[in-house]
């Protein structure tokens, strides 16, 4: 999962002591607040940019289950998984759409059933499960007025070395 402040904190601190410039023999905190709540907002992916990575997934996990490559189904499912943890925890609500709340409640059942499936290694079950997680996330993008953005099963993947 992606937790800025895990990593960057400590680093966004190094570059300000050595950015700013003390007054006199201490550095002001709130320059140092200010300063840090910039570079945490430059360095923090958009949801544009996390949801294009969602489609990466989405469509990756599809062709590993369709080829019953159960393991690399589960690496891929587990990663869309923190993916959508990263949207919820920095994109709560964007442009007044809340995408936190509309994300658990479209997507939570077929991942779960995608999890099952992914697990047995049924694939019937897994193409039932994986097109209701496409419905999820059309139904997701109808309520927050984005019907235009429309997924469907993918029809070549997103890298052909894997």
């Amino acid at each position: 999962m992606f937790e800025p402040r895990s990593w960057t904190l400590p680093l966004f601190l190094l570059l300000l002591t050595a950015c700013v410039e003390p007054a006199g023999d201490r550095v002001d905190a709130a320059v140092i607040e200010a300063r840090l709540a910039e570079l945490e907002a430059r360095f923090t992916p958009g949801l544009h940019t996390l949801m294009g990575e969602v489609g990466e997934r989405h469509a990756t996990l599809w062709f590993a289950g369709n080829a019953e490559n159960w393991p690399l189904a589960d690496y891929q499912l587990h990663e869309l998984e923190e993916l959508i943890e990263d949207i919820e925890a920095l994109h709560p609500v964007y442009d007044e759409i809340p995408v936190a709340q509309l994300l658990g409640e479209t997507l939570a059942p077929a991942l779960g059933a995608l999890a099952a499936a992914v697990d047995t290694g049924e694939h019937d079950g897994f193409v039932v499960a994986f097109d209701q997680l496409t419905q999820g996330c059309n139904s997701c993008h109808i309520a927050s007025d984005r019907e235009a953005i429309r997924l469907v099963r993918p029809t070549s993947p997103p890298v052909t070395n894997l």
